[in-house]
């Protein structure tokens, strides 16, 4: 499940108790606007930041992951960089045409993993014929290879 942390710990505590179910905290979010808010400066960092690094502590249960976006690469790592063995879902590739090399650079562990890179709308909407399961199937492939091309490339780690 997805999560906003705007109403703090407490709100959030309900779904972090099922230690068996993920929880992704909602930390600087692919879209443009979100920079309204998740870029403002709050103790000297941005809140982003400190959405992560509270995440951090949140993370009893070890069920939590953040959502940083493909569009904002430099963001995605410093997310990265505060909450280095959590997951993070990575929205924003494809239609919103994140950066796929940066963003799987900057969002996978030391180990090249814990990224979950998400591509809605290109591979949903890949055609509108008659063919598009084939078309959706052939595009989530492509993406799933071009971020393992990236991650195989050795540069990462």
């Amino acid at each position: 499940m997805t999560v906003s942390p705007w109403m703090g710990g407490d709100s959030l505590e309900p779904f972090l108790a099922y230690e068996e179910r993920g929880v992704f905290i909602l930390a600087r979010t692919s879209n443009p606007g979100g920079a309204d808010l998740q870029a403002l400066e709050v103790g000297g960092e941005p809140l982003y930041g400190r959405v992560a690094r509270l995440a951090s502590e949140w993370n009893t249960r070890g069920n939590v992951g953040l959502v940083a976006g493909a569009t904002h690469p430099r963001e995605l790592a410093h997310v990265r960089a505060l909450c280095p063995d959590m997951p993070i879902l990575v929205p924003g590739l494809g239609a919103q045409q994140g950066d796929l090399e940066a963003a799987v650079a900057a969002g996978v562990d030391a180990n090249g993993m814990r990224a979950l890179f998400n591509a809605s709308r290109s591979i949903l909407y890949a055609s509108g014929g008659a063919d598009y399961a084939d078309a959706a199937r052939a595009a989530a492939e492509a993406m799933r290879d071009a971020i393992n091309a990236v991650r195989g490339a050795g540069r990462l780690w």
